[in-house]
């Protein structure tokens, strides 16, 4: 065996995969005496090892591959977990929180954003409109880092949650569109072809995917074709990366295709169903968590001892999109009179950060239209919020579990 292979941080992903599964195993463990969620410790050991702690593990394209599995099938566990016996009403409530979480932050974003460049806070050598759409872009998009512990409560068909998830898919697609459009006007390529894909392209798909993936379940779940579990579940993942594959085709993130997978495998399979016994256990045991790891693995708290400066940036960042974000929960609890604890469980949903922020500040750094200030600032934006997101939800969720059974 040659040392070479042991130099920090580890490349050979036998080691790598072996780090990792020490810190799925050591997660809940930890988590359990200290009294916080395990979401938040997986965050946490990932910061701790990876490039930005210690340095055993980096976020190489292995991590990278399992945390885009991880976060494809929190969206086709939201697709297949959520109570589609009142569709109607919860895509009219979803579609306007999608809009209310999506559009308030956003407006937030680019204000804050023209502020800050006119005061010299920030200083871009791009369109000074530009860098505030863009800002107002990262204002927008949220994950659904906390969604495991929704399934685990009991509250993933609670129609708050539901609602969540509709809306942070509306917002996810919103915020793709925007952050598309300002790629191609950056680099100056609006044309006919990236409309019709958003406009034609995706509409087809999802109403051929509605169509053609409940009549290939109808053969590969029929009790009387005798078809083996586990070649149910290969179906079911297969069917997960090929939609996903073609929302991405389209310019769409392939979260968009992950969570219609989900709604189009919805009815075919019973949520006390033994295949979905096994779809849950195989993403909340290894592909979920090993994306908390990775998110842990990307964040940066180094930032806020390197740039102090960040800090105020930061500060503004933060409370600007986070408050946003409550506003929206809160108008939307308001109108569909949701209990107070409901709200703040879909509010703590909307909190975390992830990738896609991370994604579209590097193409602005790279386009001029982000300071270093705000890419730091983006940095910790991403640490505090997935810290922040997973910590209200577990407790909120709790909260709301012993109104209802009360």
């Amino acid at each position: 065996m040659s040392m070479a292979t042991l130099i920090l941080p580890l490349q050979d992903p036998v080691y790598a995969f072996s780090v990792l599964l020490v810190i799925l195993l050591l997660a809940p463990l930890i988590a359990k005496p200290l009294k916080l969620p395990a979401l938040v410790v997986l965050i946490l050991l990932g910061c701790l090892l990876g490039s930005n702690g210690l340095g055993i593990i980096t976020r190489d394209t292995q991590l990278i591959f399992l945390e885009k599995v991880g976060l494809l099938y929190i969206m086709l566990l939201a697709g297949l977990q959520m109570d589609l016996s009142d569709l109607q009403r919860l895509g009219v409530r979803a579609l306007i929180f999608g809009l209310l979480t999506f559009g308030l932050p956003f407006a937030v974003g680019v204000v804050s954003g023209q502020v800050m460049i006119s005061m010299g806070i920030i200083a871009v050598a791009g369109s000074s409109g530009l860098a505030s759409a863009l800002l107002g872009i990262l204002y927008s998009p949220h994950t659904l880092l906390a969604y495991p512990s929704m399934t685990r409560l009991g509250l993933a068909q609670r129609e708050s949650i539901g609602v969540a998830v509709g809306g942070t898919v509306l917002t996810a697609m919103l915020t793709l569109v925007g952050f598309a459009l300002i790629q191609a006007m950056a680099e100056g390529q609006i044309g006919l072809v990236l409309w019709l894909k958003l406009l034609v392209g995706l509409p087809l798909l999802t109403t051929l995917c509605f169509w053609g993936v409940p009549q290939l379940g109808r053969w590969f779940f029929n009790p009387k074709a005798e078809v083996p579990l586990g070649l149910q579940f290969i179906f079911v993942v297969a069917t997960l990366f090929v939609i996903a594959s073609a929302t991405q085709g389209l310019g769409v993130d392939s979260i968009v295709g992950a969570f219609i997978a989900g709604l189009a495998l919805n009815r075919s399979i019973p949520m006390e169903s033994d295949l979905m016994n096994r779809i849950d256990f195989v993403g909340n045991s290894l592909f979920i968590p090993a994306f908390m790891v990775s998110v842990g693995v990307l964040a940066n708290p180094t930032v806020f001892v390197s740039a102090p400066g960040s800090l105020g940036i930061a500060g503004v960042i933060v409370g600007g999109a986070v408050a946003s974000k409550w506003l929206s929960a809160w108008m939307v609890g308001r109108w569909f009179n949701y209990e107070p604890m409901e709200v703040l469980t879909l509010f703590s949903l909307t909190i975390p950060r992830a990738a896609l922020v991370l994604v579209i500040t590097l193409f602005g750094k790279e386009a001029n239209l982000v300071d270093d200030n705000i890419f730091n600032a983006v940095i910790a934006y991403i640490v505090v919020t997935c810290l922040l997101g997973p910590i209200l939800s577990e407790w909120a969720g709790k909260k709301l579990v012993t109104q209802i059974e009360g």
